[in-house]
């Protein structure tokens, strides 16, 4: 069976015990904090893990404009240190995983004046500067590919590959998000096959971005793709509501009756295919 968890920044202003409450009732195995290490306490987060027999094991990184790996000088740098802040607070709650996207989200057309090669080479320099760090203290930075309507920059896996390739980092890797994927790639079970030496972690949501189950995606395909590549890692959960800028659902008041449902349907749907997956292994060696 795979680790499931889910991402914490999806549920808005909830306050967190609710939130670990909600993930220990519905069998979760773990939570996936949001890279706050400016907002969030250590601390308490430790405390909480322990008291909801909870683990954490991986960051998800908030990349606005106030954090853009694409722009040099002062700017770049300004992003490089999120990372490293980041990353020490991962080491204090146990994660060893910080997603990074590495353009700001929400920014879909390209800044004038600058080339994309120049992009590009800020955001290499960058991410590079930011693994050396995180190298030394056991995280691994995961690459994010954005579908094209939240960034300019990249939207694929195979152009998230390139890019792992030009850091060139031990410390690199990529996740996929099956969301993003829905939309921008022809199959997700060859994506999850081109990334599989990279591949460090996994974000599930259905084609709707709502809880898994509740569209069109074959999650059978994908789990069974994600075992026969030896994928390791978590599945974690980021589902939300139906939202035109999905970064306002850290700026709203939580729906807790929905995300109840969502969190139980989500992690239900996937122990169900899991097991039919199971099933249907051990008929075919019958």
């Amino acid at each position: 069976m795979f680790h499931i968890g889910m991402t914490q920044w999806i549920v808005g202003d909830e306050p967190l015990e609710v939130s670990c409450a909600r993930l220990k009732k519905c069998g979760y195995d773990g939570i996936e904090f949001a890279a706050e290490p400016y907002r969030l306490d250590a601390g308490d987060c430790r405390r909480l893990l322990d008291k909801y027999g909870l683990d954490c094991r991986s960051l998800c990184g908030i990349f606005d404009e106030s954090r853009d790996l694409t722009a040099d000088k002062e700017a770049g740098e300004l992003a490089v240190q999120y990372i490293r802040d980041s990353v020490d607070f991962a080491v204090k709650v146990g994660a060893k995983i910080m997603i990074v996207v590495p353009s700001p989200v929400g920014r879909c057309v390209k800044p004038e004046g600058i080339s994309i090669d120049r992009l590009m080479e800020n955001a290499v320099h960058n991410v590079r500067t930011a693994a050396d760090y995180a190298n030394e203290r056991g995280v691994t930075l995961a690459i994010e590919a954005i579908n094209r309507y939240e960034t300019y920059f990249i939207n694929t896996l195979a152009k998230g590959m390139d890019f792992v390739r030009a850091v060139n980092h031990p410390a690199v890797g990529m996740m996929a998000d099956l969301f993003h994927m829905n939309i921008e790639e022809a199959s997700l079970t060859d994506s999850l096959y081109m990334v599989r030496d990279k591949l460090v972690h996994v974000h599930i949501a259905d084609n709707t971005r709502e809880a898994a189950g509740m569209g069109q995606t074959d999650f059978k395909e994908v789990l069974r793709a994600l075992q026969r590549i030896g994928y390791q890692g978590s599945l974690t959960m980021e589902f939300m509501y139906r939202l035109a800028d999905p970064y306002s659902a850290t700026q709203i008041n939580t729906q807790t009756g929905l995300m109840d449902r969502y969190a139980k349907q989500a992690i239900d749907y996937i122990r169900m295919t899991e097991e039919s997956i199971r099933n249907y292994g051990e008929e075919e060696m019958q």
